[in-house]
Parts: structure tokens; sequence; C-alpha cells
């Protein structure tokens, strides 16, 4: 029988410090890998503001994000796959407080305002609606998975605010935000691709006062009617 050997404090040291060193790129490579991918995804954003959706190519985004096509690979398994994360991520990394100004029509603005201010989150917001039109015309299950990348978060936040204004009594009635967005997103969609002039301030408030605090008003007494007579 071999006598067994207790480690010395020294060996032991020595073991951790090994240990250590292995465990250093390993945390790196994960840090790497993370800023590759955002890199990757800010250039798909970057070549459908700058170019058409044609144009973003695997062989386009490793380009623009200094990346090899086997990275991407490795990650997204085709072109669509890669778009419609992108869009994703980018939004979610950029998503800002939903306001709480005390009314409705300041709370749109505010928020309106703030994502408008936001260069990041407006260019990805016109990426996503220029993918939208393309897919919209050939891939209806692509424009649904592009919609659903940027309209939820849009929705749910459009949704918190119009509750809050049911609940301090400004909309007599409850208005779903589904409405709120189609609105926002016509006007929007065809100031900035079919005008190609700027959504400002002044837009914004436009929109706001004469077109959307309307409807909202009265789609909540319209709901009210409907839901009496049935």
């Amino acid at each position: 029988m071999k006598d067994s050997v207790v480690p010395s404090p020294a060996s032991t040291t020595s073991r951790f410090a090994a240990l250590a060193k292995l465990s250093c790129p390993v945390s790196a490579a994960v840090s790497r890998g993370a800023g590759r991918e955002q890199a990757i995804c800010q250039a798909v954003v970057d070549l459908l503001n700058e170019e058409s959706y044609e144009s973003v190519t695997m062989d386009a985004v490793a380009a623009k994000a200094k990346a090899s096509k086997a990275t991407i690979y490795r990650r997204w398994s085709n072109k669509d796959d890669l778009v419609v994360d992108a869009l994703r991520r980018v939004l979610v990394d950029h998503i800002d407080e939903i306001p709480d100004t005390g009314n409705l029509r300041d709370d749109l603005v505010s928020r309106l305002d703030c994502q408008v201010g936001n260069p990041q989150v407006f260019r990805t917001y016109k990426a996503a609606m220029k993918s939208l039109m393309h897919a919209a015309m050939r891939d209806p299950a692509l424009a649904e998975l592009i919609r659903q990348s940027f309209e939820d978060v849009q929705v749910r936040a459009l949704q918190i605010l119009l509750d809050r204004a049911h609940s301090r009594g400004e909309l007599r009635f409850p208005v779903g935000a589904a409405l709120a967005w189609e609105l926002l997103h016509a006007h929007f969609s065809n100031r900035t691709t079919v005008e190609a002039k700027p959504v400002d301030a002044v837009y914004i408030r436009h929109v706001v006062d004469d077109l959307l605090m309307p409807v909202l008003l009265h789609a909540g007494s319209t709901a009210s009617r409907d839901a009496v007579t049935r």
C-alpha cells in the first residue's frame, strides 16, 4: 500500500495559480464573443440604413463588423435569422424608461422625444421599417418576425401609458395600444421613407396633438358604445 501524499502549501498555491490562468482566457473569450456578436448586429443595422435589404449579405456584414463569416454562421444559420436577431438585440439594449409625467399627452411626447433623440434607437427603427417593407412583399412569415422584433416592445410600453391614463380618468374607457402603435408606425414610416423628411420635435407634437390624442379619445368612447350594444 502506497503512502498518501499530502500536498504542500506551496504546491497547492501553484495549482490554484494554474487554474486561475486557465480560467482567465475562458472569461475573456466570453467577453470577446459577446462584443463580437454586438458588433455584427450593429453592422446589420448600419447596412440596412446605408443600403438596401438585398445588400445585407453575410460577406458585407463580415466586412463591416471585421469578423469572419465562420463566426457569423456559428451563431446565425442564415441572413433572415441574423437580421431579426440584430434588430431585436439593438433595441433591447437601448430601451428607454417609460415616462410618467402625470398626463397622457406629455407621456407620449416624452417617450417619442427620447426615442427620436437616441440615434441608435431611431436608426434601428428605420432599419426595421425598411426590412419590414421588403419582407412584407416577399415573405409574410419573415415580415411577422421582423414586426415582432420591434413592435412588441413598443406596444407593451404604450399599453402602460394608456392604462395609466385610463386610471387617471383621461380616457373614459380602456383603449388597446395596438391602435396607437398602428397610427404612430404609419405616420413615422411615411415620414421617413416616402417623404424622406426628419421626425423632429415639431413633427412629434403634430402627430400627438393633432392625430394620436383625438383618435385615442374617440376610440375609448367607441369601444364603450360597442360594448353596451353587444
